[in-house]
């Protein structure tokens, strides 16, 4: 146990000093240094980019070579790198300075007038893929209250640092610890809750990639119950450099009085949209986490040894 705390603290004070160092550099030079730091990563956990090979290999079967699922999932750990970068170096640049990088749909305020169109807020659902945070940061300031629903860390130091860094943004937390008393609230409010939900569940188990894949319900509930609206939108980065937002998808969920039936039809058109994201740019997302776990059917074996770079 106090091995674990000590970890912990460890873990805490090294993410503030890779926040001092990232501040301290200019944007691209931060940039650079997080896709190194995602290079290291893959060095050193061997296992997890076993994980990433083994989904790549689920996800697209045959479809690609050796060569292509190291490709990608090397630029996966890159591209996580520059998340974290993102992560800890634009809630210290002002709002004016993060929008100038980003490309917004010229449509953009028609999309939200449509997904708050019911009164009873919008469920703004994406996945682990690109820049997500940079998506909500201009939301918050064209108007629209953002609250994220987040997983806490295992430390509460850490999440109470991240959770800062977040708010410095505009962007409200909500924790899963907490009950659904805010969510609900947030919504009633008719305004827009972020929900992350391309990780490992066991909750309902609906097509992704060709497999039926254990997902989160939480989503489909909260739509369900609540009456909110479900907007698909990612943001990337650009080989100039930039971020975009795409908007893919907004969904307005109905109830047919078949609970279960209308959570498996609303988490199968979530993950139909993710995956089509994912599909669009399969370098930006997070390869290595297990994501079929909780899929007892599928479970390929993975390649035993890395390709030369």
């Amino acid at each position: 146990m106090k091995k674990k705390l000590i970890l912990r603290h460890v873990g805490l004070w090294a993410i503030k000093g890779v926040t001092l160092v990232v501040r301290m550099l200019p944007l691209w030079a931060a940039l650079a240094f997080g896709r190194a730091l995602g290079s290291l990563m893959r060095r050193v956990d061997s296992r997890r980019y076993q994980v990433a090979l083994k989904n790549l290999r689920i996800a697209f079967g045959d479809q690609l070579s050796d060569s292509e699922r190291h490709r990608i999932a090397c630029e996966s750990f890159r591209h996580f790198g520059m998340f974290l970068v993102e992560s800890l170096r634009f809630p210290s640049m002002k709002t004016s300075d993060v929008l100038s990088l980003l490309d917004v749909p010229p449509n953009s305020a028609e999309i939200m007038r449509d997904a708050l169109s019911t009164g009873t807020g919008c469920i703004l659902v994406g996945a682990h893929l690109g820049s997500f945070e940079i998506g909500a940061r201009w939301l918050v300031a064209n108007g629209y209250p953002l609250a994220a629903l987040a997983r806490g860390a295992r430390d509460p130091g850490t999440t109470e640092y991240m959770l800062k860094l977040r708010e410095r943004c505009g962007i409200r937390v909500i924790t899963l610890s907490q009950s659904m008393k805010p969510i609900i609230t947030t919504l009633r409010e008719n305004h827009c809750l972020a929900i992350l939900c391309d990780q490992n569940a066991g909750d309902v188990y609906v097509p992704f990639f060709g497999h039926l894949t254990g997902t989160a319900d939480g989503p489909a509930k909260i739509a369900l119950k609540t009456g909110a609206s479900m907007l698909f939108m990612h943001s990337v980065r650009t080989p100039e450099g930039r971020y975009k937002i795409e908007v893919t998808d907004v969904y307005h969920p109905e109830s047919t009085g078949d609970r279960d039936a209308d959570v498996r039809t609303v988490m199968s058109h979530v993950n139909q949209q993710i995956e089509q994201s994912i599909r669009a740019y399969p370098e930006q997302w997070l390869w290595f986490h297990d994501r079929w776990r909780s899929s007892p059917d599928v479970r390929p074996a993975t390649d035993s040894k890395e390709p030369s770079s």
